[in-house]
């Protein structure tokens, strides 16, 4: 455990690096100063970042850490990384080079776990770790090149006995080979017990258990065999890791803690039961300051039967919100399954508004939308140019007449055209726009980077800028290029490029900053000049000019008057801060505010059994509850409404009509 002690000199030292106006409170400092191993629970907007970059700050000026240990900080997203190295600026230097390690936890686990474990047990390291959609084209492949028809296969024979009974009765061969192939690939080793299970939206149902069946044998040859390719998934890498840190888990804590002093984890309700399985096998809590910040109350997965990993360990509490009003807090709170006090910030110019109730009638949401959008102009909120307005659910389309976001408002896409990376964006300017989060998700960071390239290689085409050959540039060999001729350029873009994500994640422009970048590029790279104020495609589009509302207005947005209010699931916004939010309720099992009411209401926790799904129902409405600063809303049926009328009101909740009234 480490010697290492934070003075308050130490503190103030760090609030003013990080513009704390009036430095940090009780609770904050006690989580900052702490040097063992314990976990920071810190509810929604409390800035639990800012306390980790503190402590950052405060430690890296103590670097070489004893002995010439370090720090290891795993976050889970590339764009977590990049926040952190922007807000430390020139501190983050130290932090990048060894001993250190500042990286994604799936990183860490890849190459300081799962690599050495595929040279053990493979005697190969992996070349490819694919997403699932590309995973599963290289099962399918692999199946029918290892159990091709007639080969007996004891597998073929299970999918087989799994498929519709329609479909075999059919006796159509190609419809009963595409039914076995795409239950084949609905299957997945759940690495924590060792069962092959069937993978859906809401549920994992066990379907081989008995490694001694063939059929167990030959799923699992599949999995090796890609893994004897060097070809794995994410879920692979995992396993593999685990595997591993079971069996050496001894030396491997032996190993870490004498690289290391510290250990930090950021957002660790995101961590699964496999990861969390593998950081316990890593770390010696007793020799490393082992410290995890999150709030297991904002765990949502896309299965049902997936809960919280993270157990906090003799926890620090942050219960003081700096996003939410007081009002907002009060009501959110109740909707926890632990609640612990959560507790909004003082109101701005005095003002703070009561949470509100849109209420329906016979499943007729059509409504909700505009009412919610009059709410907003009655209450001026539209009047900020960074005012974020969006309306969010639990389920995002249904195949039948339930209850989903697309109740609301009919054009609702799953995967907008819109936050797709395109390379015919007609200007900089939708170029620059936020990507959407399940794409941020699923691609990391450089889904960003990549539409960044893609701006330079449509400037060079639009202005017939090509390479020595006569070709126009690629992204391979616009970089190349780049790198080559004036690596100093090369290094300064791409940091840029790291600054530009985070102003865009944070809702800022960007476009006048990058017009000035792609200006020294051209220049300096291709002695070109590039006129910024005449340049068409660098031009920033006016509400007046006509291409507006179909650039601007992204795919998803719900357009009244002057205001937009853009439509997401609540597993899109989470981790985002928006001025006003409308909870919508949909149907996931049953109707996803009215199963709720006894917490909406703050009934005792204690009397309740949940439901698997109704327990998911409350973490959901949670995560969408805390994202406002000044407003929320949430839809629910009248007959609800009016039988919890004055529970609800004496909680704060009020009535949309009494708003619109007034």
């Amino acid at each position: 455990m480490s010697s290492l002690t934070i003075t308050n000199e130490d503190i103030e030292y760090a609030s003013a690096l990080l513009n704390i106006t009036n430095g940090f409170d009780e609770p904050r400092i006690e989580a900052i100063k702490c040097m063992r191993s314990r976990d920071i629970v810190a509810c929604p907007g409390s800035g639990k970042t800012t306390i980790l970059l503190a402590k950052l700050i405060i430690l890296s000026r103590q670097l070489p850490l004893e002995n010439n240990k370090g720090i290891c900080i795993l976050t889970h997203t590339n764009v977590a990384i990049d926040e952190i190295k922007e807000r430390l600026g020139d501190k983050a230097g130290e932090l990048m080079a060894y001993p250190n390690f500042v990286g994604t936890l799936h990183s860490f686990i890849s190459k300081y776990v799962a690599t050495p474990a595929a040279i053990k047990y493979y005697s190969t390291r992996i070349s490819k770790i694919l997403e699932d959609d590309e995973y599963k084209i290289r099962l399918s492949k692999k199946y029918n090149s290892l159990f091709p028809p007639f080969s007996g296969s004891k597998l073929d024979a299970f999918l087989y006995s799994k498929i519709d009974g329609e479909i075999k009765a059919s006796r159509n061969s190609d419809q009963i080979n595409k039914a076995k192939q795409q239950k084949l690939l609905s299957l997945e080793l759940d690495y924590s017990d060792y069962i092959i299970k069937e993978v859906s939206y809401d549920r994992r149902t066990n379907m081989l258990r008995n490694p001694t069946l063939d059929s167990y044998k030959e799923y699992i040859r599949l999995i090796e065999e890609l893994l004897q390719d060097g070809v794995a998934s994410f879920n692979d890498i995992q396993g593999l890791a685990l595997k591993y840190a079971t069996q050496f888990g001894d030396q491997l804590k032996r190993i870490f803690s004498e690289r290391f002093s510290f250990v930090f984890v950021d957002e660790m309700q995101d961590t699964s039961q496999l990861q969390q399985k593998i950081l316990n096998e890593l770390f010696d809590k007793e020799k490393v300051v082992f410290q995890c910040f999150g709030d297991p109350q904002q765990t949502i997965y896309e299965s049902e039967d997936s809960n919280c990993a993270w157990q906090p360990t003799e926890p620090l509490f942050i219960l003081n919100s700096n996003r939410m009003s007081r009002k907002i807090a009060a009501v959110a709170d109740f909707v926890a399954v632990s609640p612990y006090g959560m507790i909004g910030r003082n109101p701005s110019q005095n003002v703070e508004r009561a949470p509100i109730i849109i209420t329906y009638k016979n499943d007729n949401v059509s409504h909700v939308l505009e009412a919610y959008a009059q709410i907003l102009e009655n209450y001026f909120l539209d009047k900020s140019s960074k005012s974020i307005f969006k309306a969010v659910g639990m389920v995002k389309t249904r195949n039948d007449e339930k209850l989903s976001i697309k109740s609301y408002f009919p054009g609702f896409t799953k995967t907008p055209t819109q936050t797709k990376i395109s390379k015919e964006f007609p200007n900089l300017q939708s170029f620059l726009m936020k990507i959407d989060q399940s794409i941020i998700q699923k691609e990391g960071v450089q889904a960003y980077y990549n539409r960044f390239i893609l701006i330079f290689l449509k400037i060079l085409r639009l202005n017939d800028i090509k390479t020595k050959e006569g070709k126009y540039y690629s992204k391979t060999n616009f970089l190349k290029f780049l790198r080559e001729e004036d690596d100093e350029l090369f290094k300064f873009t791409f940091r840029f490029f790291a600054k530009a994500i985070l102003r865009i994640e944070n809702g800022k422009s960007i476009i006048k900053h990058f017009k000035y970048v792609i200006f020294i590029v051209l220049s300096r790279l291709f002695n070109f000049q590039i006129n910024l104020k005449s340049d068409e495609f660098l031009q920033v589009m006016t509400i007046s000019t006509p291409i507006d509302e179909k650039v601007l207005v992204k795919e998803n947005t719900y357009v009244f008057h002057d205001l937009n209010i853009e439509l997401d699931s609540v597993h899109g916004v989470k981790g985002q801060t928006h001025t006003a939010t409308l909870y919508l309720e949909t149907v996931y099992h049953s109707k996803t505010v009215e199963s709720i009411i006894e917490y909406l209401t703050g009934g005792s926790k204690e009397k309740l059994e949940l439901e698997a799904y109704e327990e998911k129902h409350i973490k959901v409405a949670y995560v969408a509850m805390t994202r406002p600063t000044e407003l929320l809303c949430i839809t629910m049926d009248n007959e609800v409404y009016l039988n919890n009328f004055e529970k609800l009101s004496n909680l704060g909740w009020v009535h949309y009509t009494e708003v619109l009234q007034t």
